[in-house]
């Protein structure tokens, strides 16, 4: 692929994974405070119901915070540019990927307790999600690019950085 698809790629599945989440919270919030419900569970399984959601949504963080420090520093140490693409871009597939999914079987669960108990820790994997988003100077910091690389791959859009000596 080439390096302007793969950058593409990332933007794509980035913007999906975190908009589908804040639009599946959202839907679920829309949903728990209309009159139409969802028949409730017993008060046994709403418990169980929660207990397995937060063990679901802390690990996901746990998982998401332990990719991120670990995939940056390994990225950054290929010599190849379109290496380090690559495996930004299977990184950040399957991070967004694997978030939105969890905050799918989160809003399942929302709605089949109502009980809004579980949006706390789902809110806080999309504000993971808005920390770990890959903007091109994200990228740069990441995959430790030099200006000449990220012009390449950016255009224009790239402002290189100026020392304070050359202003």
């Amino acid at each position: 692929m080439s390096q302007q698809s793969l950058i593409q790629k990332i933007r794509r599945n980035a913007n999906w994974g975190l908009y589908g989440s804040i639009a599946l919270v959202l839907l679920v919030v829309v949903f728990h405070f209309c009159p139409w419900h969802i028949s409730y569970q017993s008060q046994q399984v709403s418990k169980w119901m929660l207990i397995s959601g937060t063990i679901l949504a802390v690990l996901a963080v746990i998982m998401s915070l332990m990719t991120i420090r670990k995939t940056a520093p390994r990225l950054r140490q290929l010599d190849d540019l379109d290496a380090k693409l690559q495996g930004y871009t299977s990184y950040i597939t399957s991070l967004y990927r694997s978030s939105l999914a969890i905050v799918a079987i989160e809003s399942v669960l929302i709605l089949l307790m109502s009980d809004t108990s579980l949006l706390m820790v789902t809110i806080l994997l999309i504000l993971l999600l808005f920390l770990a988003y890959p903007n091109m100077y994200k990228m740069k910091a990441d995959l430790g690019l030099t200006d000449d690389q990220m012009q390449s791959l950016f255009g224009d859009d790239y402002r290189p950085d100026t020392p304070a000596s050359q202003e």
